[in-house]
């Protein structure tokens, strides 16, 4: 820092000439460091309060994003505030966040611990290289002011970044362009993103080559140099703890030469203590920003002295705090979609609905493009605007396409059905284009089959036509006064014709017929038992909401699902039995197969309170009128996991231990992250049944208690719960473990 006051000292001293001579340029430059470099906003903040202009701006990894976004014109307090509501570990992540995937996916979206592309019959190893879908939305949206703006050297302040061609290991410098794709391509990670395609080179991560750019703030003009660097050369060997660190290390040999040279030309170095954190801390971007504004306060004396007497020496307003142009909303005249192998550009204008000739903000744009991508029929999309003059622009959209199959596994146990294997088959324009179809398969002693057919239809592609088959061989036991008195073997198989209409990205309504086949088998016992089977008709109405944040350990968000049927054209030909094997009349017993109505309305919100707490509500309501069928149809209270026909949860029995025709249950839980991926989950649930079926009089109570300790891990979550109901009067255990069928 002792070269910064020598020039100013010369400045003093050649002040009366100083009155004619042009004002030394100040260069900033911010290293890159992965989730480090987010220190580097307390740095701008301590510029911005010390008043001091920044001439020129560089960047590598991180500090191309942080220092891109301030030469557009952001404030350090801008960016702080947009650093700190970004999800980064879904920006790190392959999958799509659950709020990109559209209502029609989400009951199969990433419940499967292992997914194998396969491309014409051979299947396709994932690399693990993130494509960073996330992140480009979110930079495109951040960067939007300086849409128009091809030659960074037009921005608020000129900016350069720096990239490697990963074909040649030279250092690239990016200076003009698209800066959302020159931000991307300057951090992506090698082996851990994608490399970026621009101008005919593919480019990874300046870090290799350049992390610590004064060079070429110098190159810029700059007379004085700032530097802000995290990176804290090569890292000893036990800092070296997840993937993304040992990368950085092996990765950055060759900069460790080049950043000698950068730290000799540099005017004011400053590198917080950030001792304890690696490039993937992303779970501590709070405490990495905190620690850098604790630097930046340290450093602000010596940028108001350097502002003071720059301002001195060459008089000039004060910079703006907040520089970002304000910029219009955008006419687009036209739209170019390329990269489309196996998908119908009908269908993707369809779900992208945005007409050549509208006008349309950042968010519209954004909100289109991921009403595609949450098809999952697409890996990648991107888009860049290209001004045509007078407020419009070209679209111009670059798609990359996900494999038409996938072959996924899981494992997963539970109290009720014990051990399974789970392995589904999903294929993309399955004989006609615009399809899904998929089949899973749980193989254990009580297996399942599910399928489903899916055809998008409409001009939007909103409308959906469905075909669904289902197999279900589980145990079903008969409890009287919560002791099991006998144990049936229950086969139900259905297979389904459905139209579905979705409202939005999230919520969804649908008519269907499903014909219905349903199983029941005794096992010896000395008790009356009923034997047979019966097929029916069931015509239903559903609605289906899904806004919830993720799918294991929600913490915002609402899951609805409500279905209204009719049920008719019974053949039952069940037998009922009295304890010495003689039959008895149904009829004289009252079992009626008649056509009756049902609903099942099932409804669970999260509402965050705080970072580590959520709380929990849960409604259930299940009511069928004119019915009185013992078993056959009824709806079954208890358990844990929702996964069973007509099942209503409920904390303190287990599945099926309760059965009734209409019940109204609610369960409260407060969620409690313990420790990272550790939940903590209190429950009490409360119900309302009617034993008497025919008459609708709610006349008996069930109250729930229980405790879960949950794990959240990539092959599903682990649970443990005791619980305890006051009717049952003894404590259970429920284990579940891993994703349910």
């Amino acid at each position: 820092m002792r070269r910064i006051f020598v020039i100013l000292i010369l400045l003093i001293l050649t002040y009366p000439s100083s009155l004619y001579a042009q004002r030394p340029g100040v260069g900033l430059t911010l290293s890159g460091g992965g989730a480090k470099g987010l220190a580097h906003i307390g740095i701008l903040q301590a510029i911005d309060s010390a008043g001091l202009k920044i001439d020129y701006v560089t960047g590598t990894s991180m500090g191309s994003i942080v220092g891109g976004l301030y030469a557009i014109g952001y404030s350090g307090d801008s960016i702080e505030h947009m650093a700190r509501k970004l999800d980064w570990n879904s920006l790190f992540s392959n999958q799509p966040t659950m709020d990109d995937i559209s209502f029609e996916e989400r009951a199969e979206y990433n419940r499967y611990m292992v997914e194998v592309p396969f491309e014409y019959g051979k299947p396709k190893l994932t690399s693990g290289v993130i494509s960073g879908q996330q992140l480009w939305l979110e930079l495109a949206a951040m960067c939007w002011p300086a849409r128009d703006v091809k030659d960074f050297s037009k921005f608020s302040i000129p900016f350069k970044c720096i990239a490697t061609d990963v074909a040649t290991g030279e250092i690239v410098t990016l200076d003009s362009g698209e800066i959302v794709s020159c931000m991307r391509a300057s951090m992506a990670i090698p082996s851990i993103f994608t490399a970026v395609r621009i101008d005919g080179r593919k480019l990874v991560d300046g870090g290799v080559v350049r992390n610590f750019p004064t060079i070429t703030a110098k190159e810029m003009g700059a007379d004085i140099i700032i530097g802000s660097s995290v990176s804290g050369g090569l890292a000893k060997a036990d800092e070296l703890v997840t993937p993304i660190d040992i990368i950085y290390q092996l990765g950055f040999y060759k900069d460790a030469e080049d950043f000698k040279e950068a730290r000799k030309i540099t005017d004011i170095y400053i590198e917080p203590n950030l001792k304890g954190y690696g490039a993937a801390s992303f779970g501590s971007v709070d405490s990495i920003i905190e620690l850098g504004k604790r630097k930046g306060r340290e450093m602000y004396p010596v940028f108001k002295r350097l502002a003071d007497s720059l301002n001195a020496l060459y008089p000039q307003p004060p910079p703006p705090k907040n520089r970002v142009p304000v910029v219009p909303d955008i006419e687009i005249a036209d739209i170019t979609i390329r990269g489309l192998l196996h998908s119908d550009e009908k269908f993707f204008r369809g779900r992208l609905n945005l007409k050549p000739g509208g006008c349309y903000t950042p968010q519209k744009i954004r909100e289109a493009v991921v009403n595609v991508y949450g098809t999952r029929f697409y890996k990648q999309i991107t888009y860049h605007l290209n001004p045509l003059g007078y407020g419009k622009s070209e679209l111009e959209i670059d798609v990359e396409e996900n494999p038409l199959t996938y072959v996924k596994f899981a494992l997963h146990y539970n109290t009720f059905t014990n051990v399974s294997a789970i392995i589904n088959i999903t294929q993309r324009n399955f004989i006609v284009p615009n399809s899904r179809a998929y089949v899973t398969a749980a193989i254990s002693e009580n297996p399942r089959l599910r399928g489903e057919y899916f055809k998008y239809l409409g001009r939007k592609r909103n409308v959906g036509f469905g075909l669904g088959a289902y197999y279900e061989n589980n145990p079903l036991n008969y409890y009287d006064n919560f002791k099991k008195i006998q144990e049936y073997r229950n086969k139900y198989a259905a297979v389904d014709i459905h139209m579905q209409y979705m409202l939005n990205r999230v919520m969804a309504v649908g008519i269907g017929t499903r014909w219905e086949y349903i199983r029941l088998k005794p096992s010896l016992s000395p008790y009356i038992e009923v034997d047979g089977n019966t097929n029916q008709l069931n015509s239903f109405f559903y609605y289906g909401l899904s806004t919830i944040n993720r799918k294991m350990y929600p913490t915002r968000g609402a899951q609805i699902t409500l279905e209204a049927s009719t049920i008719h054209n019974q053949n039952p030909t069940f037998v009922m039995r009295n304890t010495d094997g003689a039959e008895l009349n149904l009829d004289s017993l009252g079992f009626r197969f008649n056509n009756y109505q049902r609903a099942l309305l099932k409804m669970n919100y999260y509402f965050p309170l705080g970072r580590k707490n959520t709380f929990n509500l849960n409604l259930y309501a299940g009511v069928s009128y004119n019915y009185n069928q013992e078993l056959v149809n009824d709806l079954f209270i208890g358990g844990l996991t929702d996964f069973s026909r007509n099942q209503i949860p409920f904390v303190g029995l287990y599945d099926g231990e309760m059965n009734t025709s209409q019940v109204g249950s609610v369960q409260l839980a407060w969620q409690y992250e313990a420790l990272k991926n550790i939940f903590v989950i209190p429950r009490a649930s409360a119900a309302i049944f009617n034993r008497q079926r025919l008459v609708p009089v709610f006349d008996n109570v069930l109250t729930g208690y229980g405790i879960t300790l949950g794990y959240s891990t990539r092959l599903g979550p682990l649970e443990g719960t005791l619980m305890y109901s006051d009717q049952a009067k003894y404590l259970k255990a429920y284990v579940n473990l891993g994703f349910h069928f």
